[in-house]
Formats: C-alpha cells, sequence, structure tokens
C-alpha cells in the first residue's frame, strides 16, 4: 500500500507540474502524449482498484447515504484532488499544441472512470466538468463527450438522492449543460441524443428546455426551440405550422458500438444491451469505464458464460411521432 500511495502522489504531483507549466508557458512545454501517459496511469489504477472490489459501488451512487460506505471500498487515495488536477487541465488544453487529442480523450476517460470514487460535491460537478471540455476539444471529439454524458455519467448522477431529499445538483445543472451542448455542438443529432437521455432520467425536461431559450445565446436557443416543438409537438396550436417545423429539425442517429473486446463485429456492431456488473464490465471491456454496452452477440455470449447476470436494454432513438389522429373511426 505505501508503494502504491507513494506513486499516486508522485504522479499526481507531476499533473500539478504539467498544469503550471501550461498555465504560464513555462519552458518546455509539455506534450499532450506526455500529460496522457501520466493520466492513463491513474485510469489504469481506478480500474485496477474498481475490478478488486466485491460490492458494486455503482449501486451504492444512486443514494449519498451510502457515501461513506463506497468510498470505504477502495483505498485511502486523494481522488478528490486527482479530480481537481485533471479538470485544472481541461482549462489549459488549447495550450497544448502536440497530442492534443490524444490529451482530451485521455482526460475524459481519467474523469468518467473517476465516478465512483469520488465524493458527492464532486460527482454532483461532474456532468458540467465533462460538457465543458467541448469548449477547448476538436470537433471531432464531440460525439465522445455526448456518449459519456448519455451513456456513463448521467445514469448515476441525475437521479442520486440527497441526505435531506432535495434536489441535487447535477440535476440542476442540467440546463446548463444543455446550453453549453447547443451552443459548441453543431450536429443536431448529438443534440437530440442528448435531450433523449435526460428525458428518460428526469421528469421536467422542458423546463430545462425553457430555460436555454429564455438565457441562451442566439444559437443554443434556436436548437433549443427546435427541440421543443420536435418532442412537444402539442406545444404548437395550428397544424400547417406543425408540419412545417417537422422539416426544420434533422434528427440523424449516431451509431453507439459495442465495447467487448474482441467483438466478432468490431467497430460495426450497434450496442443494444448494457450490463452494469463493474467487474464483467472491466474484464470484458477495451479499457473502458463501466458500465459495459454491447450487441446483441456479444451480451448473449457473456450471459451463457455468467447466466445469473442481467442484462438492460438500451432505450433506441425516439421516432418522430404522429401529429394528427392515428383512429381509423375519426
Amino acid at each position: 500500500m505505501g508503494t502504491k500511495f507513494a506513486s499516486y502522489s508522485l504522479k499526481l504531483a507531476s499533473l500539478h507540474e504539467f498544469y503550471q507549466r501550461l498555465l504560464y508557458g513555462t519552458q518546455p512545454v509539455p506534450s499532450g502524449i506526455e500529460i496522457s501517459n501520466t493520466l492513463k496511469f491513474f485510469t489504469q489504477s481506478s480500474l485496477s482498484l474498481l475490478k478488486d472490489v466485491e460490492k458494486s459501488p455503482y449501486d451504492m451512487l444512486v443514494s449519498q447515504n451510502y457515501d461513506s460506505e463506497r468510498i470505504s471500498l477502495f483505498p485511502n487515495l486523494d481522488y478528490r484532488q486527482l479530480y481537481g488536477a485533471v479538470s485544472q487541465l481541461i482549462d489549459v488544453l488549447p495550450s497544448v499544441h502536440i497530442g492534443n487529442t490524444v490529451l482530451g480523450q485521455a482526460l475524459l476517460q481519467c474523469l468518467v472512470c473517476l465516478l465512483p470514487f469520488l465524493d458527492h460535491d464532486s460527482i454532483d460537478t461532474l456532468a458540467y466538468t465533462i460538457s465543458s471540455a467541448i469548449v477547448v476539444v476538436d470537433e471531432d471529439m464531440h460525439q465522445e463527450i455526448i456518449n459519456y454524458l448519455c451513456f456513463h455519467i448521467f445514469p448515476f448522477t441525475i437521479g442520486r438522492r440527497t441526505v435531506d431529499e432535495s434536489i441535487n445538483y447535477s440535476s440542476q445543472s442540467v440546463s446548463a449543460v444543455i446550453m453549453i451542448i447547443f451552443e459548441y455542438s453543431k450536429s443536431t443529432a448529438q443534440h437530440g441524443q442528448l435531450l433523449e437521455c435526460l428525458m428518460a432520467l428526469k421528469t421536467d425536461v422542458v423546463k430545462d428546455i425553457l430555460c436555454v431559450i429564455a438565457y441562451g445565446t442566439i444559437s443554443a436557443r434556436l436548437s433549443a426551440v427546435k427541440l421543443l416543438f420536435y418532442y412537444w409537438p402539442t406545444l404548437i396550436p395550428n397544424s400547417i405550422e406543425r408540419r412545417s417545423m417537422t422539416l426544420k429539425f434533422e434528427y440523424g442517429t449516431t451509431l453507439f458500438i459495442c465495447q467487448k473486446k474482441n467483438c466478432s463485429n468490431a467497430g460495426s456492431a450497434e450496442a443494444t444491451k448494457v450490463c452494469y456488473n463493474h467487474k464483467l464490465s472491466i474484464s470484458y471491456s477495451t479499457d473502458s469505464p463501466p458500465p459495459i454496452y454491447l450487441c446483441i452477440e456479444c451480451a448473449n455470449e457473456i450471459h451463457r458464460e455468467n447466466a445469473n447476470e442481467v442484462f438492460h436494454d438500451i432505450l433506441h432513438p425516439v421516432q418522430h411521432g404522429m401529429m394528427i389522429c392515428e383512429n381509423k373511426v375519426n
């Protein structure tokens, strides 16, 4: 344990040093590859520690009341300071000129892997921290941010119960997350994916959309209005206006592929099942944080080896609903 703590502290000090050098432009400026290698140490360490835990920390994320028990499952390392160090690096990412994309991917993966190790306050801000990275990363990584939010962060944070049963900050910050994604992502498919994920987890998403319309930037407002009438068409009283509105919002779907290593259709098999068992997720995935998302073939294969494990269906994109009565009698 002493050696692990020493290595952890040394690597954490390196992250702080990288941040200072990037912030003040101190030579030599670290490359993105150099920093990402340090971040990968924390990612692999987190997955290794998580795999050794018998109880499911992801099940305990449902309520703040389990935080003490959940955190006690892991060695006493400074996870909160690591979260702060990684968050700081997002702010100085534009100062990295070599290996920018590699570093961005390492930052996001490290943050997502930290979820079960964090205290309540850090968990509350995690979704906003990850969404804020969309401001500084390349456009090619926008879909990765959306996927992390929809499949790895929101399901464990939005409905999380607090000690006093009040609404947690993660849920309250949804409108801010929507606003920043709508502003910096130009893909309507990503906007739709984000909103459909939130609608499955939160009952009053329409209020968050209205908040964006009221206080967001022009581009964020425009997308929010289109989505508002796309998913709540009855808000437009005039049937002619409804028909014209459907043509103004183009919603494509982005394939979310199977995460099992050695998948027979790697890169093209759509994920249709999810497994929340953290041990199986780490054992079968390609270094992705839990949970693991699988195509039907891989899910059946793993289920044959783990008959007692439950695999849940993934919600697929909502098809556009009819805006006229389908009753043939009318």
